[in-house]
């Protein structure tokens, strides 16, 4: 969802200016009546502040450090001005105030009027806040999405409803968040049980800084989940405890009999419904806790056991003979990522693959989102894949 603050009067005025008989307010105040709440002001509180222009540009920087300082009250003088004034100052405003990070987050009305003087025009400028500018000095910037990611994984842990943040670089964004939120939430199932649903309101809606307000809304109740992390918590770590020492495939091995042993697949999940990761069966808590799970609860049980035991391992969403499904990359002693799926861990059918043998054992992803396994193969030519095997590029039909 986005937002998109208008700023009334700056508009009123541009139509006022168009009408006959409002085509000069020199002399005459130039200001709404009605009342507004809001914030009267920053830090400057009763501080007037003084600029001096004499074209379009300087009256735009004018009002966008006014704003910057935040401050209530400005006063401009123009000495001369080649074109519309009037017209000028009230895109000069608008400007200002929806452009701008800083200006769309913060500004709520812009008010001005003209005075011809003797030698020159004074407008005065006066602003109400939404927001000061020295909150949105607080807010936290990410320039880059593994900084939002990381901004996510905390606010998803401790289960906050809002987060702002301010965004810079023309490759950031609303989709940006999403990247972050499902990042987050896959990179640590231990401690975010639960993804949340979110809204999300953009200030401006597009530029190189854009300041978002992310409201999110979680399935169950903090009490609830806290209880369910703190069980998940204990019975990790009692299972990876239970792991003998040995190479990373042993302890996989090990890892793959505790779940073909404890935990039963939950087939009533529809995977592909966009609400389903509201289920506990799609999570670790539903695989190690309550012994029941859907391919992506193997997943990220398998994720959160891992992390323990200190071995590299990724979640993977893909499909599986076209049907969605979750599994996992880990990495071996021998440096190299594979594939491993603990619903379908069969020792005597290579169980851990590199990308062109998971391909050709019906698995498809969007390879260009996971590190790349393209170690050799652990078993025999047998589990070789065709010569003509096209490779997890190569999306399959209905995908």
């Amino acid at each position: 969802m986005k937002m998109r603050k208008v700023t009334v009067f700056c508009l009123l005025a541009a139509l006022l200016l168009a009408l006959p008989g409002c085509g000069s307010l020199l002399g005459g105040e130039y200001a709404s009546s009605r009342e507004h709440v809001g914030v009267q002001g920053g830090g400057l509180g009763d501080v007037e502040l003084s600029f001096e222009a004499d074209n379009y540009e300087e009256i735009c920087r004018s009002v966008e450090e006014l704003v910057a300082a935040g401050a209530a009250r400005g006063v401009i003088r123009v000495a001369s001005y080649p074109g519309n004034l009037e017209g000028d100052l009230a895109e000069a405003c608008l400007a200002a105030s929806n452009d701008t990070a800083l200006g769309a987050y913060c500004v709520y009305f812009i008010n001005y009027s003209v005075n011809r003087l003797v030698s020159f025009y004074e407008v005065s400028v006066s602003v109400i806040y939404r927001h000061t500018p020295e909150e949105a000095a607080g807010i936290p910037v990410c320039a880059d999405e593994a900084a939002l990611e990381e901004l996510m994984r905390d606010a998803l842990t401790r289960r906050a409803e809002s987060v702002t943040v301010k965004l810079t670089g023309e490759e950031m964004g609303e989709e940006s968040v999403e990247a972050g939120v499902e990042n987050a939430y896959y990179a640590h199932p231990g401690d975010i049980l639960y993804i949340p649903t979110y809204t999300v309101a953009a200030y401006p809606e597009t530029g190189p800084e854009r300041i978002l307000e992310i409201l999110f809304t979680y399935p169950y109740d903090t009490p609830t989940v806290e209880q369910r992390r703190a069980s998940l918590t204990a019975r990790a770590a009692q299972i990876a405890a239970s792991v003998p020492a040995g190479t990373n495939q042993e302890r996989l091995m090990a890892l793959a009999d505790f779940f073909s042993q404890n935990v039963e697949y939950d087939g009533s999940v529809d995977t592909s419904d966009a609400q389903a990761r509201r289920y506990s069966a799609m999570t670790a808590y539903g695989a190690l806790d309550q012994g029941k799970a859907a391919g992506e609860g193997y997943a990220m049980g398998l994720k959160v056991l891992c992390d323990l035991l200190d071995i590299e391992c990724y979640v993977i969403r893909g499909r599986f003979y076209n049907r969605d499904h979750a599994w996992n990359l880990v990495r071996l002693d021998n440096g190299q990522l594979y594939h491993v799926d603990m619903t379908a861990f069969d020792p005597e059918a290579a169980p851990l693959r590199n990308d062109d043998q998971q391909f050709s054992a019906g698995y498809w992803w969007d390879a260009t989102l996971y590190p790349w396994c393209s170690g050799p193969s652990l078993y025999g030519p047998e589990f070789d894949p065709p010569a003509d095997n096209p490779g997890p590029l190569s999306p399959p039909a209905g995908w």
